[in-house]
């Protein structure tokens, strides 16, 4: 049985905007790791997992140094833990489009108490001091959504925005994730990243965004996009006008022509309204059913309305990529020097479904600065739970 749970006012994380640098190009090592396989369930506790960054990836040291760090020339890549329980009441949580309390930094997240995040080298935050090595970063992250397992378990998604840098000497480093339930049963995933090109912040992983052109259609050599979130198979819950679906989205898309796709990573410039560094939200886009100025070829869209938190509606098939939150790069694992961009989104409105309707089909499409197009599609079926809320007990 689902378990209510109340609202909570979140703190909202201001930052002050800063300008974009010239981007040199950064390369990844060769690196013969693929990604990981599923595993089972492990002594019946969660199921955790990484799904951004995965082992071997590359990312960027960052511009930031002690005592002169660096607001948006940080790494710039997104950490996102995927949780999947084996009841719902298993694992306790606060769905929201902001869980972010840096005041709270090494402490247990009050959203998800149970959740502990950890990178076993120490980082440079953005006003230029130390956060130790193997501190629990939970209270960094800021988004926290689900989606409806088959069975009895939920499945619960985190994602943060890296505004950190890494001090010169780090080469490398280790992500651990663990997640603690209600019997104490704690799942754990571990993923293994290396650093390269330090000084350079991670926005240099790709182009500037610039007006994208294209016939829409896919390409052989587009971007090869993945909708990692929500989990397959999963149901969502439709929401509701007073408490949102929040279901999570994780959108992934290799840069497979080598031409970039045009990422602010930061969302640093993007006054009209302006939101913190770190976040790439730009909603004053959804009035002219445009494109999100910090990721411009992303399109993203369902076959059903979607009743945004302010009431307004987006028609099936508008461009709903301007709702997303965050977004982050990386040198792909395999070695090729490619790029891959991960965005993600917390669902902060409601789908509305015509009568009869019994699911919603997701489409990511994403265009690189070369005009090639790559798409990939899904079909959720509709959760019995009414809000993402219901999904999980209140901590």
């Amino acid at each position: 049985m689902r378990v209510h749970i109340t609202q909570l006012i979140l703190v909202a994380v201001a930052a002050t905007a800063a300008c974009r640098d010239d981007q040199p190009d950064i390369a990844a090592p060769a690196t013969q790791t693929g990604r990981r396989v599923a595993r089972e369930f492990e002594s019946d506790g969660p199921l955790v997992r990484i799904t951004s960054p995965v082992n071997d990836d590359v990312v960027a040291g960052g511009e930031g140094q002690l005592n002169a760090g660096s607001l948006a020339g940080g790494s710039a890549f997104t950490i996102v833990v995927q949780t999947v329980t084996k009841n719902a009441t298993d694992v306790s949580a606060n769905e929201s489009t902001n869980i972010r309390n840096t005041a709270l930094l090494g402490q247990p997240n009050p959203n998800f108490p149970g959740f502990s995040v950890s990178i076993d080298a120490d980082m440079i935050t953005p006003d230029g001091k130390i956060i130790a090595k193997n501190t629990n970063l939970a209270n960094l992250f800021n988004t926290l959504g689900t989606d409806d397992s088959p069975g009895d378990g939920v499945t619960i998604w985190a994602g943060w925005h890296v505004l950190e840098s890494f001090p010169d000497d780090v080469r490398g480093f280790t992500i651990t994730a663990t997640v603690r339930d209600a019997q104490g049963r704690i799942g754990t995933d571990v993923v293994k990243v290396k650093v390269d090109k330090h000084g350079t912040s991670g926005q240099a992983l790709t182009p500037a965004p610039t007006t994208v052109t294209g016939d829409g259609l896919d390409d052989a050599d587009g971007p090869e996009v993945t909708l990692v979130g929500p989990r397959d198979p999963s149901s969502v819950a439709l929401g509701t006008d007073v408490v949102p679906a929040f279901t999570f989205f994780q959108v992934s898309a290799f840069d497979r022509s080598g031409a970039g796709i045009g990422v602010n990573e930061n969302g640093d410039g993007i006054t009209a309204p302006a939101t913190p560094v770190g976040l790439i939200r730009d909603p004053a886009q959804f009035a002219s059913a445009g494109a999100n100025r910090n990721i411009p070829g992303l399109v993203f869209t369902f076959d059903v309305d979607f009743r945004r938190g302010n009431g307004v509606i987006v028609p099936a098939g508008q461009n709903l990529a301007p709702a997303f939150d965050i977004a982050g790069s990386t040198v792909d694992h395999r070695g090729n020097g490619g790029v891959t961009t991960t965005a993600s989104w917390v669902a902060g409105g409601r789908f509305v479904m015509p009568v009869g309707k019994t699911t919603v089909t997701v489409t990511a499409r994403v265009t690189d600065n070369a005009g090639k197009t790559g798409s990939v599609s899904r079909t959720f079926g509709v959760s019995p739970v009414a809000n993402g809320q219901l999904l999980t007990p209140q901590p």
